[in-house]
């Protein structure tokens, strides 16, 4: 099986992990790389092709993971009062969601159809003999 995402790609676009984002990287990596193959059961012969595909693949893991590195906690809204005064944001679902999933965003160039030529053809009856 070819590998389709690494920590170091983690690393890379996520930046340095803290001791607690280590120890749970590489197990997010595996689930996501699962999550991808049943996705896309030809992953395997995209990643040894390398290309375009095989780097949105890898992208796809990453993302999946730094959704799940944003808000590990599943946090939806956050509030802070201090003195008569309450800040609260709401966190963007994608992310509040603290779920590990590869999304259709990522899916996109990977499942891609054979664009089909324009060319059509048609018949016209002139209704002379």
């Amino acid at each position: 099986m070819a590998e389709i995402a690494t920590k170091d790609n983690v690393i890379e676009a996520w930046g340095p992990l803290s001791v607690r984002e280590e120890q749970v990287v590489d197990w997010l990596i595996s689930e996501a790389d699962t999550k991808l193959r049943l996705r896309v059961p030809a992953i395997d012969a995209v990643m040894e092709a390398g290309g375009l595909q095989a780097k949105l693949a890898t992208i796809a893991v990453v993302n999946a993971v730094k959704r799940v590195l944003l808000n590990p906690e599943a946090v939806r809204q956050i509030s802070t009062t201090t003195g008569p005064v309450t800040d609260s944001k709401t966190i963007d679902a994608a992310v509040s969601s603290g779920l590990l999933y590869i999304s259709e965003e990522d899916l996109r160039g990977l499942l891609r159809k054979p664009r089909r030529s324009g060319i059509r053809s048609f018949r016209v009856r002139s209704g002379y003999r």
